[in-house]
């Protein structure tokens, strides 16, 4: 294949791609906007049409994913998925490798059919729980369970969005459509081969992360809880706690407040102070400090240490509570979410990839894979993680909304499987059914069913597909691969093959997976037809390595989620996960070929 010259639409369809792609690595804006900014980018310099612009939100991959999503929302509704949680719970002895093997035992095939992002969700809570209940460091079991999803997601093409959207893909590059189980054998040698390291290799390389005996002292709180009384003729009487902008001109935060024989437990904005009032206020000794300072106001309660400030003056318990990747409360602050009205819990400190926030905790926008450090009633917390908005920590012992109809919930998955599996109707017409039958039998709600839709990724996925088609019609996945061709010619297929994982790898470390995966997939394509073989295997390498992110917290979401709750620094991801891709990636190269010939 001769290499095509190098025309105008080329070189602007590779700065645009380029562009996306710095963006994607620094992290900013989110990645649905960076995608967003690519699709209108391309439209815009005539690069692909209007049709093919917006053509991803109609793409086959993108709804089959967002209907897949409202088939795992009707089995967390109906209690399934929390089944795995107890399986788990009566599986699992005190040895750390028998933990490890049990949660990979119980992830990997529920990350193939589920979809791998909730059942991370789901089992987290209860491997922390098992770490506090056996003394292990959560640091030594959290990464067998990111990484065993991400290699139970690539054994079918419904366990990750990456698989179906590369599917998706090939078929507009003329080659014939995926199966569920298409990938599966390649996917099934490179998850046994990931298994075993991580039970031997894995394990030995895993940081321990020692825990403290105070969840206080994890976030470094250095904060004090004390009583306020305002005098009858206090400047703040008969002003409500919004008008004074109390916490933002004190510094302090308002749990409660006692009038006489009544207490109001969670006071807001809107609560008006009265003279006499006593309030309980969390604060740091500055802040405190300056109290004896201000007219009207005066310290009453002596200056406790918070932990045993809650004890005496609240008899409350402190629970840690994280954020989920595709929860609505991303983005917003606690102050904006009403949280402590809402949820009638306080909460004392926020965690962010395992490092203390010091901001005020209201002003701080929530990220996915954030802790809050809660205090409040144990019904408090149960309400606050069966609303679905945020996950408790170490809870196994929550009822399932509707556990009547989970007799209805599973056999619907298992049918949309079978019909997958079968070849009787299409993956995308097997999930609409699916989730069909869940909201007709009321295993979960319309309204539910499109809160549980991640829309992040809905719309990331609708709107980057563009950049795959430009890469095509254009001709700069051509021009890049034959480039390619020419420099590596002399290494046969097997090395280019190991040398495209890798790159691949190597990406989806960087930045989103999906965006990894549309880029290079039209590449492989022309790299295939430029050595003039097949292209399944350079297509399935693209799938496998997108899908398997070990390297980096970056890369896939999963990896990101237990940042925080496992203490991990980012080098923790190269020395644990580097190994298993550099094994990963000469696998690969010959494990591929086995299934899917050059």
């Amino acid at each position: 294949m001769e290499r095509p010259d190098l025309t105008f639409d080329m070189v602007l369809t590779l700065i645009v791609a380029l562009g996306a792609l710095v963006l994607f690595i620094w992290g900013r804006p989110r990645a649905e906007i960076v995608a967003l900014l690519t699709m209108a980018a391309l439209i815009l310099f005539g690069l692909v049409t209007p049709a093919q612009g917006t053509s991803g939100f109609a793409n086959e991959a993108t709804l089959t994913v967002a209907l897949m999503m409202v088939l795992a929302g009707g089995l967390a509704r109906t209690g399934a998925i929390d089944l795995l949680g107890q399986w788990v719970s009566r599986l699992a002895g005190k040895s750390e490798i028998r933990l490890i093997a049990v949660v990979l035992l119980v992830t990997i095939p529920a990350s193939a059919f589920i979809n791998n992002t909730p059942v991370v969700i789901v089992l987290l809570p209860v491997v922390m729980g098992f770490a506090r209940r056996t003394g292990l460091p959560p640091s030594r079991l959290l990464m067998p369970l990111s990484f065993g999803s991400q290699l139970g997601g690539t054994l079918t093409l419904i366990g990750t969005s990456t698989n179906l959207l590369v599917a998706a893909l090939v078929v507009d590059l003329g080659m014939e459509r995926f199966h569920l189980f298409t990938i599966t054998p390649p996917a099934f040698l490179l998850m046994l081969l990931g298994v075993g390291y991580m039970l031997t290799v894995g394990r030995w390389l895993a940081p321990s992360r020692a825990t403290s005996a105070s969840l206080l002292a994890t976030y470094e709180l250095r904060e004090y809880l004390t009583s306020i009384e305002v005098e009858p003729d206090a400047a703040v009487a008969d002003r409500t706690l919004a008008e004074l902008r109390f916490e933002q001109r004190f510094g302090l935060q308002v749990l409660s407040i006692e009038r006489g024989d009544m207490r109001i437990a969670f006071p807001n904005g809107s609560t008006r102070l009265h003279g006499g009032d006593r309030l309980i206020v969390r604060g740091r000794v500055p802040d405190l400090a300056q109290v004896k300072s201000l007219a009207g106001l005066s310290i009453t309660g002596g200056s406790p240490a918070l932990e045993e400030g809650i004890n005496q003056e609240l008899t409350t318990e402190l629970g840690e509570i994280i954020v989920p990747p595709r929860s609505r409360v991303v983005g917003r602050t606690l102050t904006d979410l009403g949280f402590r009205a809402r949820y009638r819990l306080n909460v004392l400190a926020i965690q962010r990839h395992g490092a203390p926030e010091h901001a005020p905790v209201g002003t701080i926008p929530l990220e996915a894979g954030d802790i809050l450090l809660a205090q409040g009633s144990h019904e408090a917390m149960h309400e606050l993680h069966r609303r679905g908005e945020f996950s408790l920590l170490g809870a196994l012992d929550l009822p399932a909304r509707r556990e009547r109809r989970l007799r209805i919930a599973v056999p619907i998955v298992v049918g949309v499987v079978l019909l997958a599996a079968t070849n009787l109707v299409p993956i995308l017409v097997a999930a609409l059914i699916g989730a069909l039958a869940m909201i007709l039998t009321g295993c979960i709600r319309a309204e539910e069913a499109y809160r549980d839709i991640d829309w992040m990724v809905i719309v990331l996925l609708g709107a980057i597909i563009p950049l795959g088609i430009a890469m095509s019609v254009s001709g700069a996945a051509e021009y890049i691969a034959v480039t390619l061709v020419d420099a590596l010619r002399g290494w046969g297929p097997y090395a280019i093959l190991g040398m495209f994982y890798l790159l691949t790898s190597l990406l989806t470390g960087m930045m989103s997976n999906n965006a990894t995966a549309v880029v290079l997939t039209p590449i492989a394509f022309a790299v295939a037809s430029g050595l003039g073989v097949s292209p399944m295997p350079f297509v399935v390498a693209t799938m496998l390595a997108a899908s398997n992110a070990f390297m980096s917290p970056i890369g896939y979401q999963t990896n990101m989620f237990i940042y925080g709750p496992g203490g991990y620094a980012f080098t923790d991801y190269i020395r644990v996960g580097g190994p298993l891709n550099v094994l990963m990636v000469v696998a690969a190269t010959f494990a591929i070929p086995l299934f899917f010939p050059f």
